[in-house]
């Protein structure tokens, strides 16, 4: 996939990046592709800090 066009996420035809709707199937395109790598990172920071706060939040609650 090339910087100018958007993949529609219901029928995965190459669309420029201008159409707001799917030159095939008419359905609306997306603004951010749910599998791009930026969404990607972002979920696993944002998990990743969560499970160090729950460690860190366990580590001083429970008994030693």
């Amino acid at each position: 996939m090339n910087q100018n066009s958007k993949k529609c996420l219901y029928c995965e035809v190459e669309n420029d990046s201008n159409n707001e709707n799917c030159s095939h199937c008419g359905m609306a395109l997306p603004t951010k592709h749910p599998n791009d790598k930026q969404t990607t990172i972002s979920l696993f920071v944002k998990v990743f800090w969560g499970i160090v706060l729950f460690c860190v939040i366990m580590m001083a609650y429970l008994p030693r």
